[in-house]
């Protein structure tokens, strides 16, 4: 076995991270291009059996395979929080006021861009919208409020607690984590690794049970792992290298066992500790291939994820309801290429729109984007 120096493992570690942005990303898109919400002839797809191929190959890649990303995603962004930089009170303010820029500045504005387009589709094509959202012209004061944090408290028959542009719902439970950095700090420093081990057993166990907008175990857990590593100066690839053959193939037997037995009141369980065996095989199986140079990283799609990220909901739930509106599908074909269609229209067009704003409106584009 090769023997790498500090410096390969630092940089393979950089170059796994960036690596990772933009397939994290396409399966975040790929979560919500399923279509559980999809009412078609009165039944909703997901629930019917008449589209079995169907169901199973979209529960495959949308509620298995995808569903890394977001964890990923926790936890590399509380690696970075404390990534080579010692923890102080000097430390803290300047990296909230970094944030500031990176995260809520973009948080606020594409959730005002959410509520335009909320507002100009119930005006002008009504008939693509659910009809069970108040009017943004109806709104109070204390609706704009929580139209950036929980439209929930607009319309309490929503599903879940998101802020407008729902997939922020990432951004906002981030920052929440980020405020409580100095608390995870002082828990890590002291109980170690045995913090962590607590935190993801209470996340496996989803305890305690709690519905406040902003306060996720996932965030918390992840974050805080990542952050491990930061603290402790450890090298999360390096670490992880070794699981690189057992990872895959435990992930592989867990996600086949998962896929057909899905009705099973416990599953849920087994889905999250098959999260945390597809992290480790996604960071190992990455940096093997970056490390053969067989696989690259491309910049271009590295700095697009964040847009792609924030621009992809709205978007794809336009173009997901205008399909099956023109295309009316009926078959299990027809559903399984629109599911695959419909993801691919939104990220090649979202890589082409980010390119021509990044051309032609490079601070536009640095300002919704957090300067990525």
């Amino acid at each position: 076995m090769t023997k790498y120096t500090s410096i390969d493992n630092e940089e393979l570690q950089s170059k796994t991270i960036s690596f990772l942005r933009f397939p994290l990303i396409i399966g975040v898109v790929l979560i919500h291009s399923i279509f559980k919400s999809v009412i078609f002839n009165g039944v909703d797809v997901m629930q019917t059996g008449s589209f079995p191929f169907y169901t199973t190959i979209a529960y495959l890649f949308s509620e298995i395979l995808a569903r890394i990303a977001v964890p990923l995603f926790f936890f590399i962004s509380g690696f970075l929080f404390f990534y080579k930089t010692p923890f102080n009170t000097h430390f803290y303010a300047q990296k909230l006021k970094k944030r500031a820029k990176t995260i809520l500045v973009p948080y606020i504005l594409w959730n005002l861009l959410s509520i335009s387009y909320f507002a100009i589709s119930q005006s002008f094509i009504p008939e693509l919208m659910t009809g069970s959202s108040k009017l943004v012209c109806d709104y109070t004061f204390s609706d704009w409020i929580w139209a950036f944090w929980d439209t929930k408290m607009i319309n309490p028959i929503s599903v879940g607690r998101y802020p407008t542009c729902f997939q922020l719902w990432f951004m906002r439970d981030l920052m929440v984590v980020m405020l409580l950095s100095p608390l995870i700090y002082l828990l890590v420093k002291k109980l170690k690794q045995y913090v962590i081990i607590l935190l993801g057993i209470l996340w496996i166990c989803n305890y305690p049970e709690y519905d406040i907008a902003g306060f996720s175990n996932t965030a918390l857990f992840f974050f805080s792992a990542g952050s491990y590593f930061s603290i402790y100066r450890k090298n999360f690839v390096n670490a992880m290298r070794p699981l690189l053959s057992s990872s895959i193939i435990l992930y592989t037997l867990l996600t086949a066992f998962i896929l057909y037995n899905r009705d099973l009141s416990w599953i849920l369980y087994a889905k999250k500790i098959n999260i945390l065996i597809g992290i480790i095989s996604a960071i190992t199986l990455s940096a093997y291939f970056l490390k053969k140079e067989i696989w690259k990283t491309n910049s271009f799609l590295s700095d697009s994820s964040f847009f792609i990220y924030a621009y992809h909901g709205m978007v794809l739930v336009f173009i997901i309801k205008l399909s099956f509106k023109l295309i009316q599908p009926h078959t299990d074909t027809m559903l399984l290429i629109l599911y695959f269609l419909c993801p691919t229209i939104v990220i090649c067009g979202g890589l082409l729109f980010y390119y021509l704003l990044k051309k032609y409106l490079p601070k536009t584009t640095a300002l919704i984007t957090g300067g990525r």
